[in-house]
């Protein structure tokens, strides 16, 4: 069952002081799912208290810096602190060959129990405890992939690092929470299609063409100041939490 959402990292491309990049935690009754693991994930993740036994899924939406920045530090620290439960890494299919690559250049030895799984081979999965996760590709400069989480009762959506297509649409159609990147706000719209990214603007027309009950934005350009983050809405609702834990 799924039970909480918590966006641990928010900027886009660089971290700031008070930001960090992609990692956002889903939480069920009984584990927690990362999706994203940006640069300082880590941090983020211990300073949340989150449990190292109870996290059972990584899931990576694609391989720019700011989205696995953290991934190779984080399984290290996991070593490091002896942990034996099994992890499950999902992602592109060239994730696998990204993570075990370091450890042999670095001539660490993992003995992780990891497993993997190729989202462009399996684009529906079934997770502990019946959650389901399905996935479409996104339309960015490298592949990148949409997720959507789902139980008996709820949907969550998490889409980033894309400009609007259909397959937003398709995935976030009826869904509980929409989380959706907002990169950039509607003035810098060209330098958000050339960046193959979508606009606060485009983010909000999305939920909306979506009928979605809740919608959460993320991945702000370090430019856009809180106060601003502020005073965007949805159904007279703030749609940036910044890192606050919600409960679904």
């Amino acid at each position: 069952m799924l039970k909480t959402i918590q966006i641990l990292g928010f900027s886009a491309g660089i971290p700031t002081k008070n930001r960090g990049t992609s990692c956002t935690i889903i939480s069920t009754i009984k584990y927690h799912i990362m999706i994203d693991c940006g640069e300082g994930s880590y941090l983020h993740w211990h300073n949340a208290k989150y449990k190292w036994e109870n996290l059972k899924y990584i899931i990576i939406t694609h391989l720019h810096p700011d989205h696995i920045g953290g991934l190779i530090s984080l399984l290290f620290y996991r070593k490091i602190y002896g942990i034996k439960q099994a992890l499950t890494l999902i992602g592109p299919n060239s994730l696998k060959k990204y993570i075990l690559e370091y450890f042999k250049i670095s001539q660490t030895e993992h003995k992780q129990a990891l497993i993997w799984k190729d989202i462009s081979i399996d684009r529906n999965l079934i997770l502990d405890d019946n959650i389901y996760l399905k996935s479409l590709p996104m339309k960015h400069k490298i592949p990148c992939w949409g997720y959507q989480l789902k139980d008996t009762n709820k949907k969550i959506v998490f889409i980033t690092d894309t400009l609007p297509n259909s397959n937003t649409i398709k995935l976030a159609k009826n869904c509980d929470v929409l989380i959706h990147e907002a990169t950039f706000p509607h003035k810098m719209h060209e330098l958000s299609k050339k960046c193959f990214h979508t606009t606060i603007n485009q983010a909000i027309k999305i939920a909306e063409k979506s009928n979605v009950k809740k919608l959460i934005l993320t991945h702000f350009d370090p430019s856009i100041t809180d106060e601003e983050l502020n005073q965007f809405t949805w159904n007279n609702t703030k749609c940036v939490v910044f890192d606050k834990k919600i409960l679904l």
